[in-house]
């Protein structure tokens, strides 16, 4: 039994009382205060914008994200993706079970993508950016939010995580603003706290 299917039981409550879905509601805030217009704009034209919550378990963020959006949760844990189907979503939400390193999705594909505290549980980090790089549109938006492995907060997760056999694959973000860049994502960060930080990046014209 791996570990997501260990703690999907309670995931959504460690979130909760951890009070980290408060870092994801101010991520969706983000999303929605920076992309509204063409949100909006595209729902008028009746075609609304696609987001993929790559890594997005039991859909825990894509409770906080724009409503006038089409969001596909893919998550390789089917426990996480039985959780996510279970909600109630204010958005069209899809759940596929998929592993980010071999998406199942055609080229150019989304406007959006997140991975939310995720990318460091995948074992091929620079194959899942090229992935998440060719499943999204040119001029798409990309919003990565994950852990600096620097402050003793990350440093207990990691152990506890390779016990589990995760692997743990944190990245400083300056170090991932430059494997974005290989793969044809233009990007910037912020640190939201000591232990978080969010990395923006956008698709260019290969």
């Amino acid at each position: 039994m791996d570990l997501f299917t260990i703690i999907a039981p309670v995931f959504d409550l460690a979130m909760k009382l951890s009070g980290h879905n408060k870092v994801l509601l101010e991520l969706g805030e983000k999303i929605e205060e920076e992309e509204l217009e063409s949100i909006l704009k595209a729902e008028a034209e009746n075609e609304l914008k696609k987001l993929l919550d790559l890594g997005g378990g039991t859909g825990e963020l894509a409770k906080y994200l724009p409503d006038a959006v089409e969001i596909t949760i893919a998550d390789p844990s089917e426990a996480m993706l039985k959780k996510a189907e279970n909600k109630d979503f204010a958005q069209n939400v899809d759940v596929v079970l998929a592993d980010g390193e071999n998406l199942p999705f055609a080229d150019n594909s989304f406007d959006y993508l997140t991975i939310s505290d995720a990318l460091h549980h995948f074992r091929e980090v620079e194959v899942v950016l090229s992935e998440a790089s060719r499943v999204l549109k040119t001029g798409g938006k990309i919003y990565i939010l994950d852990f600096n492995p620097q402050t003793i907060f990350t440093k207990i997760i990691i152990f506890f995580e390779k016990l589990a056999g995760e692997p743990v694959n944190f990245y400083l973000p300056d170090k991932l603003t430059d494997l974005l860049a290989k793969n044809c994502l233009n990007s910037s960060y912020e640190y939201l706290n000591k232990s978080l930080y969010l990395i923006k990046a956008k698709k260019c014209l290969e």
